[in-house]
């Protein structure tokens, strides 16, 4: 699947691929394909074992442990370091300073910033930009083409920002694709914040929302300035790492319901 976004990024691992580079940094927004890209510099190599790995101090300490009884070539892909605790990034450098010679590690992050200079030191960095809508396009009709023809003259579509998003509705309910048509009539305000927080927070059947797509779906459809800007505030300070997921929907109802 050719992404016009991707395609610098490839050419960069392409490169690296000539040099046998056993250790990469990809680094790019939510969603943006850190990991389909780790998979596709694992192709360039030819190694066929790959495998992802959560960034927990315990899974990076098994994955050093497995790695010294393997005899083939191997790709871990330690999926957004930046999120993980400070031990996790100090036990991976243990094992970037005397790699295995049939290991390769691809770490990916939302920012950089947030990784130990001590790991970017010892790693060939590439920054993907962001999909644009022609992208989302394309890798929602190669992903199945049905469904795309179905969601995208759906009002939730308008939140669909990243290839992670098209994911999640793809998987969506009928019952939550209702929930999104109400959503509106939820954020009136005239609610308790806690009641609030709970309703956007989680779907009718009380199973779990993404906060952040349920943020992009009110900036993109809400039809009062007040509320849209309150949204896009939220949205900035999620990607700029200044508040966590799990605390922006209170943020956001706190500030529509008693900002200026």
């Amino acid at each position: 699947m050719n992404l016009k976004f991707q395609e610098e990024s490839i050419k960069e691992l392409q490169s690296l691929a000539k040099g046998n580079r056993h250790s990469v940094l990809i680094e790019g927004q939510v969603g943006c394909g850190k990991s389909y890209l780790a998979k596709q510099y694992a192709q360039m190599l030819g190694v066929s074992d790959f495998y992802t790995v959560h960034p927990t101090v315990q899974s990076i300490r098994d994955v050093i442990d497995i790695s010294y009884n393997l005899s083939n070539p191997v790709m871990f892909c330690i999926e957004n370091l930046d999120t993980g605790v400070a031990g996790s990034s100090f036990t991976l450098l243990k094992f970037l300073e005397e790699p295995a010679e049939n290991v390769y590690i691809v770490v990916t992050c939302r920012n950089r910033y947030k990784v130990p200079d001590t790991i970017i030191s010892r790693s060939a960095c590439v920054s993907m930009s962001s999909p644009i809508g022609a992208d989302i396009k394309t890798y929602a009709e190669v992903r199945d083409a049905a469904k795309y023809m179905k969601c995208s003259n759906l009002l939730v579509w308008k939140a669909v920002k990243t290839l992670k998003d098209v994911d999640m509705v793809y998987q969506f309910t009928e019952d939550q694709f209702r929930y999104f048509d109400e959503l509106l009539e939820i954020v009136n305000f005239k609610d308790t914040v806690s009641n609030i927080v709970w309703k956007l927070g989680h779907f009718n059947d009380n199973s779990e929302n993404d906060p952040a797509f349920v943020i992009n779906y009110i900036m993109s459809t809400s039809r009062s300035d007040k509320v849209r800007k309150y949204a896009m505030n939220c949205i900035r300070e999620l990607n700029s790492y200044r508040i966590a997921s799990h605390a922006v929907l209170a943020k956001f109802v706190f500030d529509c319901k008693y900002g200026d």
